[in-house]
């Protein structure tokens, strides 16, 4: 169960960093105007998909699973469910951001 800890609260960190670079036009690039992580990961795609993007929605549902399994185990480590629960809502805010700037 202490793995599986570590392992949510690093893929809750690595998807909060990529949710907060996702705002900077520098790294995700705007509208023509390419980003680093186009320049990193444009080349990798999965069904259109950039690769970064991909792996924030293929690891979010390991999030919200190992996360229900752990946070019931483990209910005194408030700093890892504050930071869950905050991923649960910032998530639809990263694909409605995704969505709006791939496609509009």
């Amino acid at each position: 169960m202490r793995a599986l800890g570590s392992i949510l609260r690093g893929l809750l960190g690595l998807n909060s960093a990529l949710f907060l670079l996702t705002f900077i036009p520098a790294f995700s690039g705007i509208g023509p105007k390419t980003g680093l992580a186009d320049r990193l990961w444009g080349d990798y795609r999965f069904a259109g998909w950039r690769a970064d993007i991909v792996w924030v929605c293929t690891s979010t549902v390991f999030i919200f699973a190992a996360g229900l399994i752990w946070i019931k185990e483990n209910r005194s480590a408030k700093l890892t469910i504050i930071t869950y629960r905050l991923w649960l809502i910032c998530f639809p805010i990263y694909l409605g951001y995704i969505v709006i700037h791939m496609f509009g």
